[in-house]
Parts: structure tokens; sequence; C-alpha cells
């Protein structure tokens, strides 16, 4: 009887030992679960994405027939091309490789080695003399909220191009660009204006 007693005393001890450790484990993982955790920042919203308006008004030749080659396209702050939104047709054909048409666009757009699909998705007409406008649907373009340097080039002659470029930032809420035009980078074959009227809004997707 004394040897039944003193197992069952050893194995109550044993019992209640085992159970005062599942309790401790089990209050551990409680605890670990109510910690938050670090967050990592979330992306920005694809609806935080809008589209960009460029209106502009080409006046008729005078003393110069200009070519009215055009690009449209955003760089990131260090100056590097993120997308070419819109190329005149013929700079996208054959202009390109003059080397003095375009040549900020050209520069960094490496048109030779584009893929044929992106070529042809924003390759479009030359624009006529009078006012036109582009819409530029940012969100489809698979671009992300942020901010952008906007750039529009046109080609007057020979070395002569007007250049426009603004900060654009992409996101919840509407902007208008405040752009700076500046001509070259050879010399000004004319002081007349082909170009005027450049505006550039942007417009944040409807909440």
């Amino acid at each position: 009887m004394h040897t039944r007693r003193s197992w069952t005393h050893r194995g109550l001890a044993s019992g209640m030992a085992i159970l005062a450790g599942v309790i401790l484990l089990l209050g551990c993982a409680v605890h670990a679960q109510v910690v938050p955790a670090a967050q990592a920042p979330a992306p920005p919203a694809a609806s935080d994405v809008g589209r960009l308006e460029v209106a502009f008004l080409y006046m008729p030749p005078t003393t110069i027939d200009p070519t009215y080659h055009t690009a449209i396209w955003l760089e990131d702050d260090k100056g590097v091309l993120v997308k070419t939104l819109y190329v005149s047709q013929e700079l996208s054909s054959t202009e390109y490789k003059m080397g003095n048409v375009c040549p900020d666009w050209v520069k960094k757009a490496q048109w030779d080695k584009a893929p044929k699909s992106e070529v042809d998705a924003v390759t479009a007409p030359t624009p006529n003399v009078g006012s036109e406008a582009k819409v530029f649907d940012l969100a489809a373009l698979g671009l992300a909220a942020g901010v952008y340097q906007f750039r529009f080039q046109m080609h007057v002659a020979e070395d002569h191009n007007v250049l426009y470029r603004a900060t654009l930032t992409v996101g919840p809420a509407d902007s208008k660009l405040t752009l700076e035009m500046t001509q070259g980078p050879g010399k000004l074959l004319s002081t007349d204006a082909y170009v005027k009227d450049v505006q550039v809004r942007y417009l944040a997707p409807a909440k």
C-alpha cells in the first residue's frame, strides 16, 4: 500500500508539472498574438492614378516651314525616361535618326531598341496647324502614383526645337502644371512662335 501511494503521488506531481507547462506555453502564445507587428507602408492605390490632358496650338508657317514633329514623355527625378506618351508619325518612323529632331526625347528613348508594341501604341499622326488636345490614361499606361517630370518637345527646323517642361504629381488631387519653355539646342531660325497656349492638366480619378 505504501508503494502504491508513493507512485500515485509521483504521478500526480508529474501531471501537475506538465499541466503547468502547457498553461505557460498557451499564455506565451496568446501574448505573442496580441503584440502588434510592424507594418510596411501601403503602396499607392491604383485608384489614385488619373489622366493627363495636354492642349496646344500650332501656328501656321511664316518665314520658316516647321516640321511640327512632336514627342511627349515622362521622366523620373533623375532624368531617366519612364514612359513615352506620344510620338508623331514621321518622328517615330524615320526622323528620330537625324539626331537634331526632338533631341531631348531621342537621347533618352533609344527608339531603335524600343519594342514594336510600344512604338505602335504611342505613334500617331503629326499634329496639324491649329488647336489640338491629347488625353492620356496614366493608369492604363501602367504608371503608378508619384512625382514625374513632364516633357513636350516640338521640332521647328534644323537644330531649332521648342521644349516645355514641368513637374507632374500623379495622385488623388487635380493639378495644373506650371510650364517652363526653352528653345535650342542650336541657333534659333526665327523669333516667330510656332507653338502657343500649351496647357497641361492632371485630373485625378473621380471618387
